[in-house]
């Protein structure tokens, strides 16, 4: 979205004596440029908002900024909410990394986050990987996200005993609990080897035989036909066992495509048992 600049300046130059606390009007460029950047971060939640009350394009441009300035802070108290509601039942299952991500780092961000003179600053690195991509958001956006793809990934994860999960870690790898891979997505591609079989979650293991059959299934595919499998698999399970979690099924769907690639050239290589694990 492309703004007048006359229109533009004068809102962050208010925004700089709001900063400057009203005594001077004297910032370095530093600080101008971040105040540029949270006003046209207030103006993108304005234009990103989908609600009929902001649909609007006839109000002037700081009436726009204004209510993505209160859009933003009203995210921030959904991000409050989730994590007060996702906190008490939060299990890390011992990865280091899921753990301080979520544990330490969201409090510091809901403790720091700059909602008026910085916006734009997501303030956190947020280690753990998710199943869904974060390039494109920044701030309280991008924490909102990262927090809703932990949520799904705790309601999947609730399903399965906490001792099989980790036994499911600890043979992807035994130094888990230092590891920077996603969970979810480790749990979910065991699963699906048990899918693929018929074979019940608490028959642990897999034989030389039932690994034999995926390979001579899944390298004879292309890639695209493995997706559509690991799709097809991923359905069955959400229907079975979350039938009323569209969200989950939007986000372990996230993970098709990945996994996809590593069943087809686990399968060509013969080393299925990097990702059927137990």
């Amino acid at each position: 979205m492309e703004y007048r600049v006359e229109e533009l300046m004068l809102i962050v130059s208010k925004l700089a004596r709001k900063y400057a606390g009203f005594e001077n009007t004297s910032i370095s460029y530093e600080k101008a440029q971040m105040l540029m950047e949270a006003v046209i971060y207030c103006l993108e939640a304005y234009e990103n908002h989908a609600s009929d009350v902001v649909s609007r394009r006839d109000i002037s441009l700081q009436e726009q900024y204004a209510i993505g300035a209160e859009l933003v802070l009203e995210r921030m108290g959904r991000i409050r909410d989730l994590f007060n509601e996702l906190s008490p039942s939060f299990e890390a299952y011992g990865v280091k990394c899921l753990e301080d991500t979520v544990r330490k780092g969201i409090p510091e961000f809901l403790k720091w986050y700059d909602a008026k003179f910085c916006p734009q600053d997501t303030l956190l690195t947020l280690d753990y990987p998710v199943l869904v991509d974060l390039s494109p958001y920044r701030g309280a956006d991008a924490v909102w996200h990262f927090l809703r793809a932990i949520s799904a990934e705790q309601r999947f994860l609730g399903r399965f005993d906490r001792a099989y999960t980790r036994a499911v870690l600890e043979r992807h790898d035994p130094q888990y609990p230092l590891m920077y891979d996603n969970i979810c997505e480790i749990l979910l591609g065991n699963f699906l080897g048990h899918l693929f079989l018929q074979k019940p979650l608490q028959e642990n293991g897999f034989s030389l035989e039932e690994y034999g059959r995926l390979c001579r299934r899944f390298s004879a595919d292309s890639v695209s036909r493995v997706e559509e499998e690991v799709k097809r698999v991923i359905g069955e399970l959400a229907r079975q066992f979350y039938p009323e979690d569209g969200d989950l099924l939007d986000y372990l769907y996230g993970s098709a495509g990945n996994l996809a690639v590593r069943v087809h050239e686990t399968a060509r290589a013969g080393t299925l048992d990097r990702i059927f694990l137990l």
